[in-house]
């Protein structure tokens, strides 16, 4: 199999991957189960079928309402679909060679960054960073940590210290500035990441977030005072780390010794 086909398939993958975290950001905030129901149409019930759940082309050709009652579904579920496959792609066009190493890393980065974007819509809509998904994926940031072996474990596991004593110290000196979820998050972010990772996965953060958070009090949409999730901006530090880090790093370095 060539290079470009894996990076063609994992596009498809990446949108039925997108699918499935759309039912995961409906239903867990509920309590609900990632399997149970069957999906269905959230307003008459109907049960989907088969052709109704191709991940982009069935929103499409539906032209986003439910083919029985006509009920609007939500343009989030088509959002979900195209960036997760997007994401996939991105990671897949990074490989170098078809060899069981870089699989390994293709599986771990896109794996990493599926968690960072159900964590996004979750903290978005809801403003929650669910332990139900971050817990096992701090888990899997502690097995890609033991796999990468010597002295990259130690780097990894420094990154996700760091990355969650970071937001505890704002947590003790900002109360209710930010929560024990983004805590966790920054540490599965530190694990994947590293140390270098983290950092740059936290400057992004804060940098993206003050500009959001600015442009939102301008324009009166947010007041002094309300909070802004962290969480879809460090997921966006972590996904840019995760996908181009060194590059950026590197890029970054260099232009700090122009000044």
């Amino acid at each position: 199999m060539s290079i470009g086909l894996v990076v063609l398939f994992w596009a498809v993958l990446g949108a039925a991957v997108g699918s499935f975290l759309n039912v995961a950001a409906d239903r867990l905030p509920e309590g609900g189960s990632l399997f149970s129901p069957p999906s269905h149409c959230g307003a008459c019930g109907r049960r989907l079928a088969a052709a109704e759940m191709v991940p982009v082309w069935s929103y499409l050709a539906l032209r986003g309402r439910c083919r029985t009652c006509g009920a609007a579904i939500g343009v989030r579920t088509l959002g979900v679909e195209l960036i997760t496959g997007l994401l996939f792609v991105l990671a897949a066009a990074r490989i170098s060679a078809l060899s069981l190493a870089e699989w390994g890393t293709l599986l771990f980065t896109s794996a990493s960054l599926a968690v960072l974007v159900v964590v996004t819509v979750t903290d978005l809509e809801h403003g929650l960073i669910l332990n139900r998904v971050i817990l096992p994926a701090i888990g899997l940031g502690l097995i890609g940590a033991l796999l990468v072996g010597w002295p990259s474990l130690l780097a990894r596991l420094g990154g996700g210290l760091l990355g969650a004593g970071v937001i505890v110290l704002i947590i003790v000196l900002v109360p209710r500035g930010m929560g024990w979820g983004d805590v966790r998050l920054a540490g599965f972010v530190g694990l994947t990441t590293g140390l270098r990772g983290i950092l740059f996965a936290l400057f992004v953060a804060f940098v993206s977030g003050g500009l959001v958070a600015g442009a939102l009090l301008t324009a009166g949409i947010r007041r002094r005072g309300d909070t802004i999730p962290l969480g879809p901006f460090l997921a966006v530090g972590g996904g840019a780390a995760l996908l181009y880090g060194d590059e950026m790093l590197r890029a970054f370095y260099a232009l700090t010794t122009l000044f």
